[in-house]
């Protein structure tokens, strides 16, 4: 499994197909991608905010890729000429040999228009024995020890700015209750009301015993 961070909350996994989450691309200035330049097979997303179904629309409608999202969001897209499929929390699908189970984040969510966009969630990806877990946009919650016993967890994206989420002192209590073999901060640095430090981040989950990378927009790790 190839993760490759696009900066903000996009994430491009390469597992037998190329699956693309939270495409924020333009208006994004920590990613130098354009819409037309992604091919995903297909586009998953945590929630509806602006900055997180992004450049979905363009990019499904030119490539014809399905999206996954929760069901009342899967709808809205759906009606713009979007292929969708909808689930909801707790429920889980398989994108080519990738099983993505939908796990909860405590955040809120709306569609474009600005009506009701169902749960925002997170994503456990399976894919040959490997973990990851995209916590989407969410606050700490203790049940983050129930997905960290549940699914053995090779890397981690957490999210550290603040404001909208948790921020690094909590999100390194997340790491601590997730126990993965690696965390990966994101979510931080795009936009002034998110500012902060990485390497405060790497060095709380650090003294904890967990590892810490730092990945800049456009740099990728295989596991």
């Amino acid at each position: 499994m190839k993760i490759k961070f696009l900066g903000h909350a996009a994430v491009m996994l390469t597992t037998d197909s190329e699956i693309l989450i939270d495409p924020f691309m333009t208006n994004n200035p920590l990613c130098d991608l354009s819409p037309s330049s992604v091919e995903p097979d297909a586009i998953i997303l945590t929630h509806g905010h602006g900055d997180h179904i992004g450049d979905t629309i363009e990019i499904a409608r030119r490539t014809g890729c399905a999206v996954y999202a929760m069901a009342e969001l899967s709808r809205y897209l759906n009606s713009q000429g979007v292929k969708t499929h909808g689930f909801n929390s707790g429920g889980s699908f398989v994108i080519n040999n990738s099983k993505i189970k939908v796990v909860q984040a405590i955040h809120s969510s709306s569609c474009p228009d600005g009506s009701y966009g169902g749960l925002a969630c997170g994503f456990i990806v399976e894919y040959k024995e490997k973990t990851f877990y995209h916590a989407g946009d969410t606050d700490l919650f203790t049940d983050m020890k129930l997905i960290g016993e549940n699914h053995s967890i090779d890397v981690a994206m957490l999210p550290i700015g603040g404001n909208y989420t948790m921020d690094a002192s909590d999100a390194a209590k997340a790491a601590r209750l997730l126990s993965p073999g690696l965390c990966i901060p994101m979510h931080y640095n795009t936009f002034p009301l998110v500012k902060c430090d990485p390497d405060v981040f790497c060095s709380l989950i650090n003294a904890s015993g967990v590892e810490c990378k730092i990945l800049a927009p456009g740099e990728s790790i295989i596991i």
